[in-house]
């Protein structure tokens, strides 16, 4: 085969692979960007545009697709049931737009009274500005998750065990403050942070549980003893009102019977003295005093009494006394 055959058919082949290439460029160039996502486009090394969903075209050799270093979180349940998270990394050239969710490693922490933590962190993020994500940091993940991590470090840090484990909502505001502003800076939202698990040490459970049964033997105690206090006073609030419910029961017996004594004596004297009246009228045409004339009356009923007894009795009449005159004159009367 002469010299001018092979150099031929070298140049050939070399156009053929040149063809082939600028052919699969021309293939390349052409991208489709679906809803929610971006794609930055460089032309020679240099930020040329961002596209946006729909079909595109690329300029072969001078446009090239910018992509940036990205982790995904990969959970694996093994047959206990324990949750293991792997974490993958990958150079992509779509930027997704959507609210996505940063789930943390188990962190270890130490409060400020020296307990040790086990925090479950979980973050709600969304890239905003798809420029600055690819230009404004390298590794995108990993900034943000030391960020967070570092963060969560210095409030829980400061906080106690009783403080930490009643202000969860406190800690995810703080963080999301201290974060928020700088991640902005990166094209990187943060929308919320939320602490999905609080684990103490078994220790500290431990210490923990022993607490909380002393607490609740002291208020068992506390509720017993007020209890024991407010029967006692009800006991004796009731015997007191008991004793005063007799006394007023007494009372108004007794001051019923005294009306009623009070009465039947007014209605004898009334009755009394009406029959004076009547007895007066009576003896007035004998020019008999009715007063002499009860008295003998009294007189001879005593009288009567004595005699009917056994026993042997001696009566003194009074000196001034018209006894006699009046047993006269009530005798006549009589016989008429």
């Amino acid at each position: 085969m002469s010299l001018g055959v092979t150099v031929g058919i070298s140049f050939g082949a070399l156009f053929g692979l040149i063809l082939i290439w600028f052919l699969i460029s021309v293939l390349k160039s052409f991208i489709v960007v679906a809803q929610n996502e971006r794609v930055i486009v460089e032309s020679w090394g240099k930020y040329n545009r961002t596209l946006t969903a729909g079909f595109h075209c690329l300029m072969p050799v001078r446009d090239r697709i910018r992509k940036i270093l990205w982790k995904h979180n990969q959970i694996s349940v093994d047959k206990y049931g324990n949750e293991t998270i792997q974490m993958t990394q990958s150079l992509v050239h779509k930027i997704d737009l959507r609210e996505s969710l940063f789930d943390f490693p188990l962190q270890s922490i130490i409060t400020r009274d020296n307990v040790e933590l086990k925090i479950h962190l979980m973050a709600l993020y969304q890239l905003v500005d798809p420029v600055r994500v690819c230009y404004e940091i390298y590794d995108l993940p990993l900034a943000v998750g030391n960020l967070v991590k570092t963060t969560l470090r210095s409030v829980i840090g400061a906080m106690g065990l009783d403080d930490t484990l009643a202000s969860r909502d406190e800690i995810n505001q703080l963080i999301q403050q201290k974060v928020s502003h700088i991640c902005l800076n990166w094209g990187f939202k943060l929308n919320k942070v939320e602490l999905l698990e609080i684990i103490p040490t078994r220790d500290v459970q431990i210490a923990m549980n022993s607490q909380i049964a002393a607490e609740r033997i002291r208020r068992a105690s506390i509720i017993e003893a007020d209890g024991q206090r407010e029967k006692v006073r009800t006991e004796a609030e009731g015997a007191t009102q008991k004793m005063i419910a007799i006394s007023k029961g007494r009372q108004q017996v007794t001051i019923l019977v005294a009306r009623g004594q009070a009465d039947s004596k007014t209605l004898i004297a009334e009755g009394e003295a009406r029959a004076l009246k009547v007895l007066a009228e009576a003896v007035k045409p004998f020019n008999i005093d009715a007063t002499q004339y009860l008295i003998a009356i009294k007189y001879l009923e005593t009288f009567g009494k004595m005699a009917t007894s056994s026993s042997r009795s001696v009566v003194y009449f009074p000196l001034n006394t018209n006894l006699v005159g009046e047993f006269r004159t009530i005798l006549n009367t009589k016989r008429k």
